[in-house]
């Protein structure tokens, strides 16, 4: 095929895929399934950066190419300058302890009916279900010990403690929990696996499961199992029936585990990942969450989150000049690092952080959405810090500690203003929502990452952006009630699950004061549509 055909083909590809739907990127796969695609910068003049061209595949300004025939079927990730190490607890941080000081939640706008699209898909995860309560990745190639790909169709595909707690969290927005629910069953079964390989595990390390060389290990952190396993954990945290204890203890130990290993920046060391960004912002999130379920959580967790998710919310689609990414074909084939942005006012390096794969959609959505998640976390201090203010036996230690803690809130609202307005501008953005270019699951996670951010906003923002992804999804659904990733993550069970909890964005529990916070900030927003009373999340 001429190079010419070929990027044609491409250029047309991706325009369809974000005009109508992801579905449309199949078609070209399969025309060009003998070519991977690579970042390669467009040539930037000095003093400036200009807009990135018509048809570009990210925020970033990257274009599509393939990449050369001796660059290899598999593709791990190496950190340059960052050996492959694991993490260290930090046996001086107290272990965590969960309380009964569970915030009651509420729905931030009234959600819609489960669609059609929603309980097939729904079905289709159940149907899935493995016999020993877990779900597999669904199919794809897996991580093999030597960095390379294995592909083909006898690759084992075990039940692994990502993707349930995945499928779980899907399950769960649909109203489900081990005592309730059309699907109370699979969700018991589901939570006691997860509990199973938590239990077993040993107390010091960050993994909680020894199955290894999944697509989610692999492209967005190794130790993404244990953050997905503490957010399903965090959620089911007063709903898990006769298996309560059984979760309120497995969730001392996920949170003793990720308070321990959490290094100053907000990162964690060994957590290699091509857009390990991603696993951090599932780690992050299930800090919040259970914070908000009764874990007592350090303010300096919350500071380091603060962090992490700033450098990630500014620094979007930069790589590292120190311990940035290299990307090794099973030949052994070294590509450099995707260079950094520059422009105006935008420094061309930025501090050592997770992978973003040089794409802004994944740290973007990932910084600002665990921006907010903390002032959501935050806000619940702020109630009581008030009460302390207007109580007339409060010490004067205790009033000065109180009006701390709202002045941080303040400054940090502040800032989270600004994330949020940015993320705004950018998700009305193709180019941005265009990720890699075409759709794997690290893309429906950020779309996740950023329904939920939005949804708390409500208005017009929250409304267009749902009809789009509703749009966008429903098109893109299999026959079967599935989806599929087209690059990187591509196994069913973590797209069919990512997908729907983008679909059931607007059933996302939120604390009752955090609602009463963002309603208020609301209420002078001229994009007000009404559509906004908040219903029980039980």
């Amino acid at each position: 095929m001429s190079s010419t055909l070929r990027h044609a083909l491409l250029a047309l590809g991706l325009g369809a895929s974000i005009l109508s739907g992801v579905s449309y990127w199949c078609i070209w796969c399969n025309v060009l399934a003998d070519e991977k695609p690579v970042r390669r910068p467009p040539s930037i003049p000095t003093g400036g950066s200009p807009p990135p061209p018509p048809g570009s595949a990210s925020g970033g300004g990257y274009t599509l190419e393939p990449l050369p025939p001796s660059f290899g079927s598999g593709i791990g990730v190496v950190y340059s300058g960052s050996p492959t190490t694991e993490s260290k607890p930090d046996k001086s941080i107290p272990p965590v302890k969960v309380t009964n000081d569970i915030a009651k939640t509420e729905f931030a706008v009234r959600p819609k009916p489960l669609s059609p699209a929603v309980k097939k898909g729904l079905k289709y995860l159940v149907k899935h279900q493995q016999a020993d309560g877990g779900w597999n990745q669904g199919g794809g190639w897996r991580q093999d010990v030597g960095g390379g790909r294995i592909e083909g169709q006898n690759v084992a595909d075990p039940s692994d403690v990502g993707n349930t707690a995945f499928a779980l969290l899907a399950l769960i927005r649909a109203g489900n929990t081990p005592t309730e629910g059309e699907y109370r069953d699979a969700v018991r079964r589901g939570l006691e696996f997860i509990l199973k390989h938590v239990e077993k595990a040993d107390s010091d390390s960050l993994y909680v499961t020894d199955i290894r060389g999944t697509q989610l290990q692999s492209k967005i952190g190794v130790y993404v199992d244990t953050f997905m396993a503490n957010l399903v954990l965090a959620e089911l945290r007063g709903k898990a029936g006769q298996l309560e204890p059984r979760v309120v203890a497995a969730l001392e130990k996920t949170m003793t585990k990720i308070v321990r290993h959490q290094k100053p920046d907000g990162s964690f060391v060994g957590n290699q990942g091509w857009a390990s960004t991603l696993s951090v912002g599932i780690a992050n999130k299930s800090v919040a969450r259970a914070r908000e379920r009764g874990a007592q959580v350090d303010e300096v967790v919350l500071k380091r989150i603060v962090a992490q998710a700033k450098t990630a919310a500014t620094n979007a689609g930069r790589t590292t000049t120190e311990g940035g990414i290299e990307v090794k074909g099973t030949a052994g084939l070294t590509r450099p690092a995707i260079p950094p942005l520059t422009g105006p006012g935008r420094p061309a390096s930025a501090p050592a952080a997770p992978s973003d794969a040089g794409i802004a959609l994944y740290s973007a959505s990932q910084g600002a959405g665990n921006f907010q998640d903390v002032v959501n976390s935050l806000r619940l201090d702020a109630a009581k810090a008030r009460d302390v203010l207007r109580s007339q036996t409060a010490s004067p230690q205790a009033r000065q500690e109180a009006q701390r803690k709202l002045e941080e809130l303040d400054r940090l609202e502040r800032e989270n203003a600004a994330l949020q307005a940015e993320l705004n501008r950018n998700a009305r953005d193709p180019r941005f929502l265009a990720g890699f270019g075409n759709n794997g699951g690290e893309e429906f996670l950020s779309f996740l990452n950023i329904s939920e951010t939005l949804v708390l906003q409500g208005g017009k923002e929250w409304e267009e952006w749902d009809a789009r992804m509703t749009k966008g999804l429903e098109a893109a659904q299999d026959r079967d009630g599935s989806w599929q990733g087209h690059h990187c993550i591509t196994g069913r069970t973590f797209c069919t699950a990512a997908a729907l909890l983008v679909l059931m964005a607007d059933r996302t529990p939120f604390p009752v004061e955090v609602i009463a916070a963002a309603r208020e900030k609301r209420s002078l927003s001229p994009y007000n549509s009404g559509n906004e009373k908040p219903r029980s999340d039980k």
